[in-house]
């Protein structure tokens, strides 16, 4: 199991329904088998041919697998598990379901999704960077409840970068630093200049708590 993987699963509770959102091969599914995690447990994915791997590594009778869309597929369930997707996609999804905790995995627009949570008024108890071989991922748990006062007092690099920008993550660094590298390498366009003048002032925000 990869290092993205092994965090997710550490981030997930006991709980009486759970279901993989693009379970793809189905790790994470197993995880939550193997462990009793849930009563109910679910794999989902809109590809057949990936659900169908996800039936092979966990095994036939110990969840249930849909091939759907899982903006329709998520309703009803306490924990809604969604990964490997972009932000967007994710958004759509997240949508169509209210369960207690959603554990996320955006591959990009990953501050369009920590505004979406907050706005529905899910706190986001988990954001973190996980360096994972030469990728990093953002992984994030939010629980429903609390999330517009904490959009409240959210400082924008904290919905840019991450809602704990203010405790330092090695991972993170590394990323916002990657991320410069190449900002500071496209045209000088005033967008440009003012991502740049972000990262500068997030990475700051890491080299601080650093040394503390």
């Amino acid at each position: 199991m990869t290092e993205r993987l092994k965090f997710i699963c550490s981030l997930i509770d006991k709980t009486e329904s759970f279901i993989d959102v693009g379970c793809d091969h189905g790790f994470v599914t197993e995880f939550v088998y193997k462990n009793g995690l849930a009563d109910k447990i679910t794999a989902c994915d809109i590809s057949l041919p990936s659900l169908n791997k996800a039936r092979k590594t966990v095994g036939a009778g110990k969840a249930e697998f849909i091939c759907a869309d899982g903006a329709v597929a998520a309703k009803e369930y306490k924990t809604v598990l969604i990964c490997g997707m972009g932000g967007m996609e994710i958004i759509r999804i997240m949508c169509g379901c209210s369960p207690e905790k959603f554990i996320l995995s955006p591959q990009k627009d990953v501050s369009e999704v920590r505004e979406a949570l907050l706005k529905r008024d899910y706190r986001i108890v988990t954001d973190r960077v996980i360096r994972d071989g030469k990728k990093y991922y953002d992984v994030i748990k939010a629980e429903s409840g609390g999330g517009k006062a904490q959009l409240l007092g959210a400082n924008p690099l904290m919905i840019k970068f991450g809602m704990f920008l203010n405790e330092h993550n090695p991972d993170l660094e590394a990323k916002l630093n990657n991320s410069l590298a190449a900002v500071s390498g496209y045209k000088s366009t005033q967008e440009n200049i003012l991502k740049a003048e972000d990262l500068k002032e997030a990475i700051l925000w890491q080299q601080r708590l650093k040394k503390l």
